[in-house]
Order: structure tokens, then C-alpha cells, then sequence
């Protein structure tokens, strides 16, 4: 199906602009909140701990909440999710605004946005291949990962713009009102486009948490899918902590080069997703992802060797283009192996999975770097995706389809 077939079908347009509208405020939101807290903690350490609640109770939730999207309905679960998410950002800027957010309390309420979260994302995976037709479920996804790419290019710069122009609480309200915007989205989404009418059996809250993690057991692939995605994940990692440090000591440049590489990659991602709604390769799973990989590997590790920044911001661009299709794969392919019945249970159990890994990249990053330093640590990376890449291709029994995707009955507790 092409972008034009797509765009016609009304569901999705108004799901996708609702998600862009969500995410740019998402976005402008987390740059308003690193904001906020250097302003009133004046604390790099602190901007790290509100970034890390963020990212715990995102972690901490996913299969609580993929328990929930299965029992309760989609529908009214998401729409409360996001009017939720609104009013705690509007919180935030309105407690700052009146000297009234002691640090404990704005952590707090950073676990408390970071535990919704899952709702939003997953809640979005799991009705995609509802809204349009199985055929469709690729150049879906393709256009879901170019919202993102969209978001991550222009979100930043536009954050910093509107926290310089209009101050801190008033970007609050901005992420309040797009989090509206997206309410009114899925609001006019019909209510059977959220289910597939699939009445899943009714297991207690802790049997059901379980059959996720059953369920991943008994589909190889997905299994292999996740392993390779959390390593992918911790593999990239070192990138992140390494990247403004190998600006500073290397390229003898400041925060603007830092945010020229990452504009890099984020163009390289824009294309590279673009391009893969028509030009994708008719090629085995296994030597698509392995592809990737390597290939990322090479362009991140020359990061690492280049003294050059321009270079390097190239070399950033090529890798985000290499990079793109991976989370497109990882989306269909989870939708494929996975009934809508069971998909917020077992989606929310692989997020808590490959959740871990970019955090757990990144920590290691850090002591990658007082041991060998910014560019020797991102090379190690580099190194380590090549490594990665490898082994995925070499382990051609792991990308069996299976004859039965679903499983239920060896997925769900016996009785």
C-alpha cells in the first residue's frame, strides 16, 4: 500500500496526527523539564535522577499496564491516560511558577508521567492493526516511525525556542494542550476500531501478568526478536553519554555541534524511513536485521575515529538512515506474532524487557568513558553492533516462522 492509500483512510490520519501532535509535546515537554530542573536545582546530577524516574516508572509499568489494555476498555483507558498526562505537566509548571515543587515532589510526579506513559505507546501499537488492513500493517508502521523521526528532528530545537521565548510554565501548558489535541483524536476514533471483539478468557490479575512472559516462550522468533532488540539497545547505548563529551575534548566545539550530530541522524532517520516505505528489499528477516546492525555498527564505531566533526555528523546521518527500518521490523513483526486478545499483556512484557537495555547502555557508557575515554568508547561500541550483527546472521535457526503464531492454549495458564 502507498502513503496516499494510506492518508485516505480516516482513522489513521486522525490517529497519526493526534500521535504527532502528542509526541512534539512530549518532546518540547522533556526539554522544558531539563529545563525546570537545572533552574531550580542548578544540578546536573538531579537533571539525571528526573530523567531516570522518568524512565523507571516506564519500565516499572509496562506489563501492569499491557494487563490493562487487555482487560479494560482501550478506548477510555487511552483517552484518561492523555488527560492525565496533560494535567501533570500543567502541574509541574504551575507549582514551579508559584515556588511551590520541592525536588522529592517533582520526582514524584515525574514517576507518575513516566508510569502513564506506557498507555500512550503501547495503547498505540496494539489498535494500529485495527485501524487499517493486515496488507497495510508495514507501510502503517513506516509511517508511525516517520512521526517519530519528525518529532525527534524538530522537538529539541522547538523546546528550546518556546522555553527561551515564552518561560517555563507557559511551555508546560503547551505540552498540556497537545496532550488535548490527541484526546480529541482518539475520542473521534470509533470505539471498535480500539478491540478486535476478541473475548479474551479471564484469568486474576497475577496469572495474567504471566501469560506475556508465557507466551514469548512459546514463539522462538519473538523471543529472538526481543534478545536481539535489548542487546541492539545496549549496544548503542555508550553513544548517547560519550557523544558530548567527544564534542567537547575532540571537536573543540559547543552544544551547538552536539545538536548538529544529533540533527544529523535524525535527518538520516527521516529519509531513511521515508525511503522504506517504497523501496523495501524483499529480503530474509534475519539478513535484514543483521544488516542493520552491522551497518550501524560501522557508521556509529567512525564517530568514534573521526577527528573531523563534520565528518562525524555524516557519518551520523548515514547511520540514521541504516538504523531507520529497524523499529518498523521490530512493530510488524511483534503485531504478526501476536493475537490482538493477547497483545497488552505480552507487548507490555517485552517493553519491560527491551526497556532496560538503552538505560543499562548508557550507565555502562559512562564507566566506558572514565576508563578509556569518549572515543575509544564509542568505538567498543561501534564494534560490539558489527559483533551483534554477526551473530544474528550466523544464527539462522532462530528465524523460524512458526506454523502457529498465536498458541493460546500453551501461551495462557493451564486450567
Amino acid at each position: 500500500m502507498t502513503y496516499r492509500r494510506l492518508w485516505a483512510n480516516q482513522p489513521f490520519r486522525i490517529l497519526w496526527m493526534g500521535t504527532l501532535a502528542m509526541r512534539l509535546g512530549m518532546q518540547i515537554g522533556v526539554i522544558d523539564l531539563t529545563w525546570l530542573v537545572l533552574r531550580s536545582t542548578g544540578s546536573g546530577t538531579k537533571i539525571g535522577m528526573a530523567l531516570a524516574m522518568y524512565a523507571l516508572g516506564d519500565i516499572v509499568a509496562s506489563p501492569f499496564v499491557g494487563v490493562l489494555l487487555d482487560r479494560w476498555p482501550r478506548k477510555l483507558l487511552l483517552t484518561t491516560d492523555v488527560l492525565a498526562q496533560g494535567i501533570l505537566f500543567l502541574l509541574l509548571g504551575v507549582l514551579f511558577a508559584l515556588h511551590q515543587l520541592p525536588f522529592v515532589v517533582l520526582l514524584g510526579l515525574v514517576l507518575i508521567a513516566g508510569a502513564l506513559s506506557p498507555l500512550a505507546y503501547l495503547g498505540r501499537m496494539i489498535i494500529l492493526p485495527n485501524v487499517v488492513s493486515q496488507d497495510a500493517w508495514e507501510t502503517a508502521n513506516t509511517a508511525m516511525q516517520l512521526n517519530m523521526n519528525l518529532v525527534t528532528l524538530l522537538g529539541p530545537a522547538l523546546g528550546g525556542v518556546l522555553v527561551g521565548l515564552i518561560g517555563i510554565t507557559a511551555t508546560m501548558s503547551i505540552t498540556a494542550v497537545t496532550s488535548l489535541l490527541y484526546f480529541i483524536a482518539l475520542v473521534r476514533m470509533a470505539k471498535g476500531l480500539y478491540h478486535s471483539g476478541e473475548a479474551p478468557r479471564r484469568q486474576p490479575f497475577k496469572e495474567e501478568m504471566a501469560v506475556g512472559w508465557r507466551f514469548l516462550r512459546t514463539v522462538p522468533l519473538l523471543l529472538t526478536l526481543v534478545v536481539v532488540t535489548l542487546c541492539f539497545s545496549l549496544t548503542y547505548g555508550p553513544l548517547e553519554p560519550a557523544l558530548p563529551i567527544l564534542v567537547q575534548s575532540v571537536f573543540h566545539a559547543g552544544p551547538q555541534m552536539l545538536g548538529l550530530l544529533w540533527s544529523g541522524f535524525a535527518l538520516g532517520s527521516v529519509i531513511g524511513t521515508f525511503l522504506w516505505g517504497y523501496f523495501r528489499p524483499n529480503w530474509p528477516l534475519r539478513q535484514l536485521v543483521a544488516g542493520i546492525i552491522i551497518l550501524w555498527g560501522l557508521c556509529s564505531g567512525m564517530v568514534g575515529a573521526t577527528r573531523n566533526p563534520w565528518a562525524a555528523i555524516a557519518f551520523l546521518a548515514i547511520g540514521g538512515f541504516t538504523f531507520a527500518p529497524y523499529d518498523i521490523l521490530y512493530a510488524v513483526w511483534r503485531q504478526r506474532l501476536v493475537p490482538d486478545s493477547l497483545r497488552g499483556k505480552v507487548f507490555g512484557a517485552l517493553n519491560g524487557v527491551t526497556g532496560v537495555g538503552l538505560p543499562m547502555g548508557q550507565a555502562l557508557g559512562g564507566l566506558m568513558i572514565g576508563a578509556w575515554g569518549a572515543s575509544t568508547t564509542v568505538k567498543l561500541g561501534g564494534i560490539a553492533c558489527i559483533g551483534l550483527g554477526l551473530i544474528v546472521y550466523a544464527k539462522k535457526s532462530l528465524w523460524t516462522l512458526p506454523t502457529d503464531t498465536t498458541r493460546l492454549d500453551r501461551a495462557l495458564p493451564m486450567r
